[in-house]
């Protein structure tokens, strides 16, 4: 009895700790990341980790104190969410008044992405907070590749009958394969946000680059092929917005090194992974397939959809998985044409507010940044459903809604102040 109160008493400490210190609370946020499997479940497919009990601390806190007040920016792109997730949400009510109501997992993972869109830019509101965050989102990266190298053992390259299953092998038991380039993505982009906002000494100017490239090659080295290719445009699409094109030579000799050390270890698997063929489909692991099912559902249901998270019951008896593989079909599958107007509104808002950052000097390298994001993310989602409610994605674009929010301020801030009143003439003195 003794040792649950003291146990109890050290957790309403560390609470109340970070009930104070939200940026230790953002901090332990991004460390939680990498450990996924470290989860309570609840149900079939739904899994409760520490990250998801902090959204609560979060949201309590957000109660407790009013956060700074939102940026034209971040209303934009926030505004744009909130009408993107009340579209599923009703579409979710209509469902369920159909006799037919959304699976348990869709559900909660759609509102658990709605919270951190909702809440991490609130929290996350000052550069010193952002720091902790990306600190512990770089522990996190490392305690991943930790994971992922102890989940592959001893095991060579060749024990593997082809990438697929090596693939699967690196994949954590509460993700799925594709999860680990979605962690890579949020990563790198953290790395990169860590360059800007941290210190830009020698030291610091040389650890920033070697982060994100190490976490660009996670994606590669474990065959999530659409993925490394979307970060990798990403990547050099940041560095020709940012003038630092030089850079890009050592991306593609990195990459094309880390593809030769992989092909002496085994040519037959890296060439399973790296044969395809763009007219026929072959080598895409049936993505053709899975995307002419989508469409002969979009067909049916062109302008309403068939519902939210309708999408596996309409095309599991056509497809494996009944999944599109694609996030705008997946949003028209499921929402119609007007689901995937908003969908796209939220992208476009992303953009925008991007390259309003861009066009400025003082806030260059952020807007430079975001857009590299929302371009990779955009990218990726031609293959995997990135942009519809995953959480990692979701993390990071809530991330640079928070950096848009402080670039806003920070703009602001160093706009001189005009004395004279408007429209008022100055007296004359007299001599």
């Amino acid at each position: 009895m003794t040792l649950i109160f003291e146990i109890g008493i050290a957790i309403c400490l560390l609470l109340g700790i970070l009930f104070a210190k939200p940026e230790y609370a953002l901090f332990l946020y991004g460390f939680a990341l990498g450990f996924p499997d470290i989860a309570v479940p609840l149900g079939a497919a739904i899994n409760l980790r520490l990250d998801d009990g902090l959204i609560l601390l979060f949201l309590v806190r957000s109660l407790a104190w009013t956060p700074a007040p939102l940026g034209a920016g971040q209303r934009k792109i926030l505004g744009a969410q909130a009408l993107f997730f009340f579209a599923c949400l009703l579409s979710a009510v209509a469902g369920i008044v159909r006799g037919n109501p959304p699976a348990s997992y869709d559900t909660a993972k759609m509102i658990g992405c709605a919270a951190i869109a909702l809440l991490l830019p609130r929290l996350a509101q000052s550069e010193r907070r952002l720091r902790f965050l990306v600190a512990g989102l770089m522990c996190a990266g490392i305690a991943l590749v930790v994971q992922i190298a102890q989940r592959l053992g001893t095991g060579s390259l060749s024990s593997y009958a082809n990438f697929q299953e090596f693939k699967n092998a690196a994949t954590f038991t509460t993700w799925n394969p594709n999860t680990i380039g979605q962690a890579s993505m949020l990563l790198v982009f953290a790395a990169g946000l860590g360059g800007i906002i941290f210190s830009k000494s020698s030291p610091s100017g040389l650890v920033w680059p070697c982060l994100a490239m190490g976490f660009t090659l996670i994606p590669i080295v474990v065959f999530v092929r659409t993925t490394s290719m979307s970060i990798i445009a990403g990547l050099v699409l940041f560095l020709c917005l940012t003038r630092r094109r030089k850079l890009v030579l050592l991306i593609a000799a990195s990459c094309f090194f880390v593809f030769l050390l992989l092909h002496s270890v085994d040519r037959a698997v890296v060439d399973s992974a790296t044969q395809v063929d763009p007219t026929t489909g072959e080598g895409f692991s049936h993505r053709f397939d899975h995307w002419a099912a989508s469409a002969e559902a979009i067909r049916t249901q062109p302008v309403l959809g068939q519902g939210f998270s309708q999408e596996a019951a309409n095309l599991s008896s056509a497809v494996n998985g009944g999944r599109s593989h694609n996030a705008y079909l997946s949003v028209w599958v499921e929402l119609g044409l007007g689901g995937v107007a908003l969908f796209l509104f939220v992208i476009y808002q992303f953009i925008s507010v991007g390259l309003s950052l861009y066009r400025n000097p003082q806030s260059q390298m952020c807007g430079a940044l975001i857009l590299a994001l929302i371009v990779t993310a955009c990218l990726d989602s031609l293959g995997l459903p990135t942009l519809y409610w995953e959480k990692l994605p979701v993390i990071a674009l809530s991330i640079a809604v928070a950096l848009a929010g402080i670039c806003e301020r920070n703009q602001l801030e160093s706009v001189p102040m005009v004395a004279r009143p408007f429209g008022m003439e100055s007296v004359p003195q007299r001599t």
